[in-house]
């Protein structure tokens, strides 16, 4: 994704499409949490878009993008809510709004990123875990994939170990989203 940012920072228009592509429906789903409107949310992510290609040149990395782009649709929820609640304290929703988009941003990159470092495992780690996260116990997995128990449990071991590692640094994104 690295490289597609600084293709868009440079002006491709291609590579903000696959831009476009990889988050519209993330941002879409992070909106409609809020809204509950469907023309607002594609007008707010229209309105997103178009300023992420005006300002596309300051985007330095993908963290960077990410903070941008979920604070905008934050801050543009926000202000669509606010003005659809009228009579009801700014502060209040504000405060309340804010807290629930944060938690709602770190939820989906959360599941984002770990959906991606799945996908990068072997494939027989891959489908051991995806299995496991389905409900299934070691020994079903066993029997389903004709493979060992004491298999299974190590490479889940492995499986788990990779995914806790790779996500330890893999939220530099929430910095960008604080400043």
């Amino acid at each position: 994704m690295e490289e597609i940012i600084i293709k868009v920072r440079e002006g491709d228009q291609q590579s903000f499409g696959v831009l476009f592509r990889a988050f519209y429906a993330s941002g879409r789903r992070f909106v409609l949490t809020f809204l509950k409107d469907e023309t607002g949310a594609d007008d707010i992510l229209q309105e997103v878009f178009i300023n992420i290609w005006e300002k596309r040149q300051k985007f330095q990395s993908e963290a960077h993008f990410k903070a941008y782009f979920y604070k905008s649709l934050r801050n543009n929820t926000i202000k669509r809510i606010v003005r659809t609640k009228k009579g009801v304290g700014l502060d209040l929703i504000v405060s309340k709004e804010s807290d629930d988009l944060f938690e709602k941003i770190i939820e989906i990159e959360f599941n984002r990123e770990l959906s991606r470092l799945i996908s990068d495992l072997p494939e027989k780690r891959r489908q051991i875990i995806l299995l496991s996260m389905s409900g299934m116990s070691t020994e079903q997995i066993s029997e389903s994939l004709n493979i060992s128990v004491n298999t299974i449990k190590s490479q889940k071991n492995k499986a788990y170990s990779t995914l806790r590692k790779n996500l330890k640094g893999s939220n530099s994104f929430i910095f960008w989203f604080l400043i």
